[in-house]
């Protein structure tokens, strides 16, 4: 029995107080990368470094150490939420695990709701999560995932299952907390559109694969990837008039992980396919600064 390699070969760096994007389809390994990153999946091979420190296989204290430096924010806010816990319960959770003293929980708790805009705080201490909406739901999500001062954040399509009139408002107190705390951040989505304005940099994954990264205005405006610039095409146009104009997709279908093609996995579906791209496996190539893809069009060059 094979393996399935939801990630594979994927490698990439995260500064300090940097909002990284991940942008890609359902499927390609975007979740699967985030969990394997916050070692809530094992990676079956490969290395995670986290301040000097390979965390890919750490257990005990070292693994307890590394939940508390970081933290994550799921799509869904009810099914990360347990329904018979007050809120006041579940942001205490953490500080206990940790070892925070009793008597300035409580205190970190209020606070905690202060900074996501539950105000009053004491009108939420003793609710559960089914008394309130999506919106006040993913703040405490987002409360949580702060309140043991992390350096690192996953957020795993953070306002994807929210209404549309509060997924702005919710993006932008997280960039506000990210700001305040100078944490850093994954920012997982298939919504380049909120992507281009929430992070500084972006990567483009595709079957398990990222195949391109770098700045995010210079992705959204110059994308060097057929994948990338199949993306930024089908982006919704806000433009009423626009809204019967039919979009071009790719042909196909993604490459099953469990079977993927030879060569660039993009090659069954490609416009631009060549000979090479069948058969070998294209290298990451940088072309300009901070902007790198991963196609043969441009080792040609």
């Amino acid at each position: 029995m094979g393996y399935v390699k939801a990630v594979d070969g994927v490698s990439f760096v995260v500064k300090k107080g940097e909002i990284f994007g991940v942008v890609g389809e359902s499927g390609c390994g975007k979740t699967t990368l985030g969990k394997g990153i916050l070692r809530l999946l094992k990676p079956i091979g490969g290395y995670i470094y986290f301040e000097g420190k390979d965390i890919a296989h750490i257990k005990g204290k070292a693994l307890k150490w590394y939940r508390r430096v970081t933290g994550i924010v799921q799509q869904d806010p009810y099914g990360a939420m347990p329904p018979f816990m007050s809120v006041k319960t579940i942001l205490e959770e953490p500080l206990r695990i940790h070892g925070v003293p009793k008597e300035e929980r409580k205190e970190r708790v209020i606070k905690a709701l202060e900074e996501v805009k539950l105000t009053p705080p004491e009108d939420f201490l003793n609710k559960y999560p089914h008394m309130l909406s999506g919106g006040q739901l993913q703040r405490v999500a987002i409360a949580r995932a702060f309140i043991l001062k992390p350096k690192l954040v996953v957020a795993d399509e953070p306002v994807s299952m929210l209404d549309a009139s509060v997924r702005v408002e919710t993006l932008m107190l997280f960039k506000e907390l990210q700001k305040k705390h100078k944490v850093s951040v994954i920012y997982i989505t298939h919504d380049f559109s909120t992507a281009k304005y929430f992070s500084d940099r972006i990567s483009v994954m595709y079957a398990g694969h990222i195949v391109e990264i770098g700045p995010a205005r210079e992705v959204i405006n110059n994308p060097k990837h057929p994948y990338t610039t199949h993306l930024i095409k089908v982006i919704p146009d806000p433009n009423p008039e626009n809204r019967f104009t039919f979009k071009e997709t790719l042909p196909g279908e993604p490459p099953s992980l469990a079977n993927p093609p030879p060569g660039c996995r993009l090659s069954p579906r490609c416009p631009y396919v060549m000979d090479i791209c069948t058969k070998k496996e294209p290298p990451m190539i940088k072309t300009s600064r901070n902007h790198y893809v991963k196609c043969w069009l441009y080792a040609r060059q």
